[in-house]
């Protein structure tokens, strides 16, 4: 075994240890397949180990891989946190580029007065909006603010902050065409047999997320379609009887035979919690504690 090993292998040993999957290695570390195989090549001359055997596309470790990663987990992470403070210290000042992680339903709503904010503010370079990722909240680029907008509570980790800022109320959406589109307000108990268009929640999609709705109401909802946005959905309802549950969208958005109804349930409308997601680092950070109050206005006002 070679007695000097690149730091960045280390954590790619420990992505393929936690992720067990080269296309999501692949993914997270935004490298190729070849790469992969030459840095996975690379580890097991470095330590004379096959350190991974893999089985049905899955990455298994061996006893001494298992070892390996039970002594560097904690300075490895140690390192990157490290890496993530030099890098929050460095937009220390007013940071010239935002990147927002959040899921297509709150894009499609806090898009633009989250434009009409930024534009205020002419030293910003930068702005990004893409789906909610936890990688990227989690370790954000040197000079710039990472905030994640989504449902709250979420399932974080100790280097992430969570605060609520607001709640949004939630809407049946469905064709006129269909006949629950006669009635002002709609009890959720009534879309248990309905068929239910549902939007992705991108890296939310899992399965903690649908138990804590599953306890919310007490049953599950069936959903027999999965689309990539809210456009894409609201597109299926003028073309089926399926119905759609989203956040309050603006009336501008809808098609014409489109109708926006009143979710309750209790007899109480239904509303969806909001949170604000980022590094500790930030925490008390001038910017985000502004950012933090602009956000909870526009909730307020939507």
């Amino acid at each position: 075994m070679k007695h000097s090993i690149d730091l960045n292998l280390y954590r790619f040993l420990n992505l393929i240890f936690e992720q067990k999957s080269l296309p999501k290695v692949c993914h997270t570390l935004n490298i190729s397949r070849a790469t992969f195989n030459r840095q996975l090549a690379d580890c097991r001359e470095q330590f004379g180990n096959e350190l991974f055997i893999a089985t049905k596309g899955l990455y298994h470790p061996t006893l001494f891989c298992s070892q390996l990663m039970h002594i560097i987990d904690e300075p490895l992470e140690q390192l990157e946190s490290a890496q993530t403070q030099v890098n929050v210290l460095e937009s220390a000042t007013q940071p010239k580029e935002f990147r927002f992680f959040m899921p297509n339903p709150l894009s499609a709503i806090l898009t633009t007065p989250l434009l009409e904010l930024l534009n205020q503010h002419s030293n910003i370079a930068d702005f990004s909006m893409v789906d909610w990722n936890l990688e990227g909240i989690e370790f954000p680029k040197a000079g710039s603010l990472a905030v994640g907008i989504s449902g709250y509570p979420s399932v974080m980790n100790e280097r992430v902050v969570e605060r609520k800022i607001g709640e949004l109320r939630l809407f049946l959406y469905t064709s006129t065409n269909n006949a629950l589109s006669q009635q002002e307000i709609i009890d959720i108990q009534q879309l248990q047999g309905e068929k239910l268009v549902r939007v992705s929640m991108g890296g939310l999609d899992d399965t903690p997320y649908y138990d804590r709705i599953k306890r919310q109401l007490g049953f599950t909802l069936s959903r027999r379609l999965t689309v990539p946005s809210v456009h894409a959905a609201l597109d299926w309802l003028t073309k089926t009887d399926y119905v759609l549950i989203c956040l309050s969208l603006p009336d501008a958005a809808l098609p014409k035979n489109i109708k926006k109804i009143p979710l309750i349930q209790n007899n109480g409308q239904m509303s969806f919690d909001i949170g604000l997601q980022f590094h500790r680092g930030y925490y008390q950070h001038p910017t985000m504690m502004k950012l933090e109050k602009h956000l909870s206005e526009i909730l307020t006002g939507l």
